[in-house]
């Protein structure tokens, strides 16, 4: 049987055409699986906060070895693009540098997308809970971007350091004394320099590590140790 040579080319040419449409779709196939690979997205549901932060830091360097620059960019891109494990981001960055603890507070405020007292609440509660020394300094450091937020704030200081009252260690709510230098409470370092001392800053009340309480009032001229007190008004 002899073939026309038309239906034989057009026999060439659908055979060609499949093969090409077939390898085209592999390599649509293998490009659209590699960028779902890629995505924010994805990897965020691999990646750890650790990893996150680690991504964004100059190649060769460890969240050990990076300058406080770098380290604090990594933190601010790992939030952008995590918004939603900014507390996890929060928590690890501040156990790898406890000496930037209000810096990167004030860095995951600044580089959320989004920003209410709520969050704000949540990244200063986790920030104290990780490092209680620093609290006055997280606590300055938050209500300086989020100066309307100030209550809550002072609630996440307040929960993070144990200081509810009935909740707390022995329940009794906080100190008002003012710790003895080198004695009990007094900045040695040991558990006792976490505990929440109640300070007055001009007109406002803070709860203060007493390990702190003197580089605090140092820092804030005006304020004292003891409950802030309503003036009384004289009538005339």
């Amino acid at each position: 049987m002899k073939f026309s040579r038309p239906n034989f080319q057009r026999r060439i040419c659908s055979r060609e055409s499949v093969h090409t449409i077939v390898s085209l779709l592999g390599v649509i196939a293998l490009a659209a699986g590699l960028w779902l690979a890629t995505t924010p997205a994805a990897r965020g549901r691999d990646m750890t906060p650790a990893e996150m932060i680690q991504q964004g830091l100059p190649p060769g360097k460890t969240m050990k070895t990076a300058t406080k620059a770098e380290f604090l960019s990594a933190v601010c891109a790992a939030v952008r693009h995590h918004r939603n494990l900014a507390a996890e981001i929060t928590k690890v960055a501040i156990s790898a540098h406890r000496e930037y603890a209000a810096d990167i507070v004030g860095t995951v405020l600044r580089c959320s997308p989004s920003v209410d007292c709520e969050f704000v609440g949540v990244i200063v509660e986790v920030a104290v809970r990780v490092a209680p020394d620093e609290a006055s300094v997280i606590d300055d450091a938050a209500l300086a971007l989020a100066p309307d937020c100030a209550d809550a704030i002072q609630d996440a200081t307040q929960r993070a350091l144990g200081d509810i009252p009935g909740e707390g260690p022995g329940g009794g709510g906080p100190s008002t004394q003012v710790p003895l230098p080198g004695g009990v409470g007094g900045g040695g370092g040991g558990p006792a320099a976490t505990e929440p001392v109640l300070v007055c800053d001009n007109g406002t009340q803070r709860h203060i590590t007493s390990g702190s309480l003197g580089s605090f009032l140092t820092g804030h001229p005006g304020s004292f140790v003891g409950s802030c007190q309503p003036t009384p008004t004289t009538n005339r």
